[in-house]
């Protein structure tokens, strides 16, 4: 009898925002908590990167402070990264946190930005007090069941 091994292929997700240090790294330790408690981070390779990062940038300290309030694993020491062509074409989904940060992704059908999702952006919190960022962060969380579903959609669809 030959047994054929299902090869399970991740979903890779990244956030996008402007510096990578603030939004969108948030947003990559958020939803992995999120998948986590939802049994599905096997499922998911999730990352973030911005626009114009600057590369060595760690993570802001008050979007730091709002990730232990809420309790998120995170490391604090992660560098930006910046987002790349290539990231355009490895990942199932580009989700940016504005139209415009969407359009500068190249808009592709993998790209979605937050409005899209829930019919508003996400503002940028740097310079701000920690409820700022936990505004920030609990507007990004009311996206994350629409995320899900969009990448079981993909699944289910074959894509990429």
């Amino acid at each position: 009898m030959i047994i054929e091994e299902e090869t399970k292929r991740k979903t890779k997700v990244i956030f996008v925002c402007t510096g990578n240090t603030c939004r969108s790294p948030m947003a990559e330790f958020m939803f992995k908590d999120y998948l986590r408690a939802k049994k599905r981070s096997g499922d998911f390779v999730v990352s973030s990167a911005g626009l114009v990062a600057q590369r060595g940038d760690t993570l802001n300290p008050t979007a730091d402070k709002a990730l232990d309030v809420l309790g998120i694993k995170h490391n604090k020491d992660r560098k930006a990264r910046v987002f790349t062509v290539q990231m355009s074409q490895e990942n199932d989904l580009i989700i940016a946190m504005t139209e415009s940060h969407a359009e500068r992704c190249g808009n592709g059908d993998n790209v979605v930005s937050f409005e899209q999702l829930i019919g508003t952006f996400v503002g940028d919190p740097y310079g701000g007090s920690l409820a700022d960022y936990l505004d920030c962060a609990a507007l990004m969380r009311s996206a994350f069941d629409r995320i899900l579903a969009l990448c079981d959609g993909l699944k289910s669809n074959g894509a990429r």
